[in-house]
């Protein structure tokens, strides 16, 4: 039995349409069955289910995310559920347990490839409590289990803050840059995410690994490509941060914008991942362009289609301050 935590999430969903139903069992907080509805953080209900249940292999999707702006629940989400969730594994003799870190943990301009040896460095509260979760499981005595680090994850209906490039794409505005757009982006797409997943379900180990699309594109080049995939008439607009970030986080801090110091400087900076030892010890790769998901999303987004998938980044995002902004470009 697969034990699925976070099942009606954005990557929980994906999974929960892809694995094995017969041999599955869903939990979220957000679920209208009583019997799947729990919470993560309440570890008797959790022990019920561990008990009366012949859990295999956890796969862990909770996740407070990085937009929060409760840092307790940051932190009891992503760290103290995690510790007590490895409590359960070893209690229960659980095979194996599926974690999903985050690019969260290294926030800076980095000019080569980050692999899994490069040191952390995490600028607030979500990518610290991921670092402190990934510790927990590496210093646990479980015999089998894996970490997967990844960027964003991307789908045709991923929105969340790419709702706002979005909406001014398809409105013909201008789009404003903090600097020339040169930095380096790289996402993953869900479909090669879960495919990875489903693999490691057959694999003994105790690995973390990087997992991103092969394709890595500038920040200007993807916007560019994007526009071009509309036929928008949009431009883009290149500023000198001139205080300009500092201002936003201050405004993020009164939630008077939805960007916080993790999103403003992956606009930034360049950031992308070697992934090689991953796709060695898998023996497969990820197929999906960085570019081709983004179009992907933004033509879904554009067609006005409709989402089941009820979660914090599959929904358009407040825009705050860039109400403003999108009135005046």
């Amino acid at each position: 039995m697969i034990l699925l935590l976070g099942s009606h999430g954005f990557l929980g969903t994906s999974l929960s349409k892809s694995l094995n139903k017969k041999n599955l069992l869903r939990i979220d907080i957000r679920s209208k069955k009583k019997n799947e509805k729990i919470n993560i953080n309440d570890y008797t209900k959790l022990e019920k289910v561990f008990k009366y249940n012949k859990i295999k292999n956890v796969i862990n999707c909770v996740c407070e995310p990085a937009t929060s702006t409760n840092k307790q629940k940051i932190f009891e989400t992503n760290f103290y559920a995690t510790k007590n969730l490895i409590k359960l594994c070893k209690k229960y003799k659980v095979q194996k347990l599926v974690f999903f870190s985050t690019s969260a943990i290294w926030v800076s301009d980095y000019k080569k490839p980050v692999t899994e040896k490069t040191k952390y460095f995490p600028v607030e509260d979500y990518g610290k409590s991921k670092i402190m979760a990934e510790n927990v499981i590496i210093n646990s005595n479980l015999k089998n289990w894996v970490i997967f680090r990844i960027p964003m994850i991307v789908s045709q209906n991923r929105l969340g803050i790419l709702s706002i490039l979005f909406e001014f794409i398809i409105n013909n505005k201008k789009i404003p840059i903090l600097g020339n757009g040169k930095n380096n982006l790289q996402f993953i797409h869900i479909d090669d995410l879960v495919n990875f997943v489903k693999k490691s379900l057959s694999i003994k180990e105790k690995e973390i690994y990087n997992l991103a699309s092969q394709e890595i594109i500038t920040f200007k080049k993807l916007i560019l490509s994007l526009i071009k995939s509309t036929g928008s008439q949009s431009k883009i607009l290149s500023f000198y941060d001139f205080g300009i970030s500092k201002f936003f986080l201050i405004l993020n801090y009164f939630r008077l914008s939805p960007l916080n110091i993790y999103h403003i400087k992956m606009l930034r900076y360049s950031f992308t991942m070697n992934c090689n030892k991953i796709f060695k010890r898998y023996k497969m790769k990820t197929k999906i362009k960085t570019s081709s998901m983004m179009i992907e999303a933004l033509r879904n987004y554009q067609n006005k289609k409709k989402d089941n998938i009820k979660s914090e980044i599959t929904k358009p995002i407040k825009m705050g301050i860039f109400k403003i902004i999108f009135k005046l470009f």
